[in-house]
């Protein structure tokens, strides 16, 4: 993806995109590549639902995918928190470590 500038960046823009044969117009300030490859995942996400349901209508397909979609964000943001705790205490308890060490240097008495 190339660098835009601030004014390119918010210049939205029409981008032709296919779900499971639909074709749609949508106007992004993304770069057309990224919206395309969301497009993608949702029909992929579209189709896997199909084979296991071939029965039901693709609007609710639709609904489905973006609730397969919204759970795999809920769950990314999960583990973005966990590890983001986890590299906070893992930083506390090297601090706390170089502290007993005596991290700061020599003490001004030994100095």
């Amino acid at each position: 993806m190339g660098t835009q500038t601030s004014s390119e960046a918010q210049e939205s823009k029409p981008v032709s995109v296919e779900i499971r044969g639909q074709r749609l117009s949508i106007r992004s300030n993304h770069d057309p590549a990224f919206v395309r490859s969301l497009a993608d995942h949702i029909d992929a996400k579209v189709a896997e639902l199909q084979k296991a349901a071939p029965a039901v209508s693709l609007s609710k397909l639709l609904m489905l995918a973006s609730m397969t979609v919204a759970e795999e964000l809920f769950e990314a943001r999960q583990e973005i928190d966990r590890l983001r705790d986890e590299i906070t205490n893992r930083t506390d308890a090297m601090l706390a470590l170089l502290d007993e060490a005596g991290g700061d240097g020599p003490s001004p008495e030994t100095g």
